[in-house]
C-alpha cells in the first residue's frame, strides 16, 4: 500500500501530459481505476480498508491483490507521461528527468537501426550531461559515439578526441564513487543510531585523505558532495562546530557558483550549518537561517522533516516551546510523515512525548497546544519505537528519560519506582562512555527521586553534586549527540524539581 501512496502523489504533484492516455493505462470503470480514485482521494490507508471498500467484508484478498499488482504496473508506466517541466523541481533534477529520457529513446533508435536521429540526439545528451555534471550519463554517452565514429564512420579524429575525453571523465567517475562508497561506508551504522560519534572522526580524516586530491583537480558536483561530507565529519563526531559551521559555509559558496540550481547540496549544508549554529549556541544565528532557508526544502521529503527537527530543537533550546509545540502538530499530522524511514516518524514520537511532558508540567498552556495532545498514551509510545528501542546509547536516551518524567508528571510514583530501578542496571551497563557523560549524570540525578521519596526539598539536596558535575560540562564541549539532549537538562531538572511536591511518597511496603 505503501508504493501505491507514493506513486499515485507523485503522479498528482508532476502533471501528466496526457490525462487520456493515464486514463488508458487505468482502464475506466475497472477495480483499478477504483483502488486508484480510493488512494487518491484519501479514502483508504490499508489494503484492509481497500478490500472492504472494493469487494465488502471480507473481501477476496487473492483478487485484490492482482489488482494491486496491475494497478501499481499501469503507474510505473505512466511514470514515462509525467511533465516534470511544470513541477517545482530544480533546473538540474528537470535536467536529470530529461536526459534520462533522451537515454531511454536513443537505444530504440540505435536498436530499431534509426542511426542517423539516434546518433543527433546522443550529441545533444552529451552536451546536456556535461553541462550538469551528470558523470555516468555522459560516459555511456561517449562509449557509444565512440564505437559510432570508430566501427562505423571510421573517424580517427573524432574517435581519438572522444576516446580522451571518456578516458577523462572515467576517471573521474571512479572517484565520484569511491568518494560515495567511503561516505556511506562510514555513516551506515548511525542511520538508527545516535550515539556519541567519536570514534568516526578517525575513519573520516583517513578517507578524506584518500578523496582530498581529487577534490584539488575536479569540481565534480558529486565528488564535492561527497568528499566535503566527508571532510565536515572529521569535525562535526568530535562537536568542533565552529570548524564545522567554516566547512560548510565554504561548501554552501562552492555550490552557490554552479551555473544550474544545486539545491541537495545546499539542503544539505544548510542542514548542517544549522545544527552547528545549535550546538554553539549561537541561537539567533540559528532561528535566522531556519528562517531564511526553508523554502529551499520542498515540503514532505525527507530533507524537509529533518530540517523540521532542527526547527523543533531550537525552539526547545530557547525555550520557545509553543512553537516548538505547533511544529510537532504540524508534523504529526501530515500524511507524508509515514511516506519515509522508521526513523523518522519514530523521532516525531520522541519528540511529542517532551511536549505531552511540557502540557502536563504546565510549561505549554491548553490553549497553545490541541487538546487532543492529552490522548497522548506511554504505553503506546514505548510500542511505537522498534528502532530506537535496540540504540543502546543513543536515541533510547531520551526515551528513558521520557519514561520516567511521564510517569512523574501523571502522580504514577509507584510505577515510576519500578521504571527507575530499571533503568538504573541500564545505566551501569552502557552509559559509561564520555560521550554519554551527560546523560549519565542526569539519570543518575533522576535515580535520587525514589531515594528522596519525591519530596522537592530533598531531592535538590540529595542531586546537588551531580548537577553540579552537569553543569561543568556543558553541551557545547560534550561529545554527545545534539538530537539526544531535547531539552537542556539543566532546564529539564528545574521543571521537574517545580512538578514535584513538598510531601514525601514511599512504595508499598517501605517503612515509614
Amino acid at each position: 500500500m505503501k508504493q501505491l501512496h507514493e506513486l499515485i502523489t507523485l503522479l498528482s504533484k508532476n502533471k501528466v501530459k496526457s490525462n487520456v492516455l493515464l486514463d488508458a493505462l487505468l482502464e475506466s470503470g475497472s477495480k483499478k481505476q477504483e483502488l486508484f480514485d480510493l488512494i487518491a482521494e484519501g479514502r483508504v490507508q490499508s489494503d484492509e480498508e481497500a478490500i472492504s471498500l472494493l469487494y465488502g467484508d471480507p473481501g477476496p484478498k487473492n483478487s485484490y491483490n492482482v489488482v494491486k499488482t496491475k494497478l501499481k504496473d499501469s503507474l510505473t508506466e505512466a511514470l514515462l507521461l509525467l511533465d516534470f517541466k511544470t513541477t517545482n523541481y530544480s533546473n538540474r533534477q528537470r535536467s536529470y528527468h530529461d536526459c534520462n529520457m533522451k537515454w531511454a529513446a536513443i537505444q530504440i533508435l540505435l536498436t530499431s537501426n534509426a542511426r542517423l536521429t539516434g546518433i543527433e540526439l546522443l550529441e545533444k545528451l552529451l552536451q546536456q550531461a556535461l553541462k550538469y555534471e551528470f558523470t555516468e550519463i555522459a560516459i555511456n554517452a561517449l562509449r557509444l559515439l565512440r564505437l559510432h565514429y570508430g566501427n562505423v564512420e571510421g573517424d580517427l579524429k573524432k574517435f581519438e578526441q572522444i576516446n580522451m575525453r571518456y578516458n577523462h571523465l572515467q576517471t573521474l567517475w571512479i572517484w565520484e564513487n569511491r568518494a560515495e562508497e567511503l561516505y556511506t561506508s562510514m555513516t551506515i551504522g548511525f542511520v538508527n543510531s545516535k550515539s556519541g560519534t567519536a570514534e568516526i572522526s578517525q575513519v573520516a580524516r583517513q578517507y578524506f585523505d584518500e578523496i582530498s586530491p581529487w577534490l584539488s583537480k575536479y569540481d565534480s558536483f558529486k565528488l564535492h558532495l561527497f568528499g566535503r561530507l566527508i571532510q565536515i565529519t572529521i569535525y562535526s563526531s568530535i562537536n568542533d562546530y565552529q570548524r564545522t559551521a567554516e566547512l560548510c559555509e565554504d561548501a554552501l559558496a562552492f555550490f552557490k557558483l554552479k551555473p544550474y540550481d544545486s539545491s541537495l547540496p545546499l539542503q544539505v549544508f544548510y542542514y548542517q550549518l544549522a545544527v552547528s549554529y545549535i550546538q554553539l549556541r549561537a541561537f539567533d544565528k540559528g532561528q535566522a537561517l531556519i528562517n531564511s532557508v526553508e523554502s529551499v526544502f520542498e515540503e514532505g521529503s525527507f530533507n524537509w522533516f529533518k530540517f523540521k527537527e532542527l526547527f523543533f530543537l531550537l525552539a526547545m533550546h530557547t525555550e520557545r516551546y509553543a512553537e516548538g509545540a505547533s511544529v510537532c502538530n504540524q508534523i504529526m499530522k501530515h500524511p507524508k510523515l509515514n511516506n519515509h524511514p522508521a526513523h523518522i516518524s519514530e523521532m516525531w514520537k520522541i519528540y511529542q512525548a517532551y511536549v505531552y511532558i511540557l502540557v502536563r508540567m504546565g510549561i505549554i498552556s491548553d490553549d497553545e497546544y490541541e487538546h487532543k495532545s492529552t490522548k497522548f498514551k506511554l504505553q503506546k509510545f514505548l510500542n511505537d519505537i522498534p528502532v530506537f528501542s535496540r540504540d543502546r546509547q543513543g536515541m533510547n536516551i531520551p526515551v528513558l528519560i521520557a519514561q520516567i518524567l511521564l510517569l512523574i508528571v501523571e502522580r504514577n510514583y509507584e510505577a515510576s519506582i519500578d521504571r527507575i530501578g530499571a533503568i538504573e542496571k541500564y545505566c551501569s551497563r552502557y552509559l559509561k562512555q564520555k560521550d554519554t557523560l551527560r546523560s549519565n549524570v542526569f539519570i543518575k540525578m533522576l535515580l535520587q527521586i525514589p531515594l528522596a521519596s519525591f519530596h522537592k526539598e530533598a531531592l535538590i539536596r540529595k542531586a546537588a553534586k551531580l548537577l553540579k558535575m552537569l553543569q561543568d560540562t556543558p553541551m557545547e564541549i560534550s561529545n554527545q549527540a545534539y538530537e539526544i539532549e531535547i531539552i537542556p537538562y539543566e532546564i529539564l531538572w528545574d521543571m521537574l524539581i517545580a512538578s514535584l511536591d513538598r510531601k514525601t511518597y514511599r512504595a508499598r511496603g517501605g517503612n515509614d
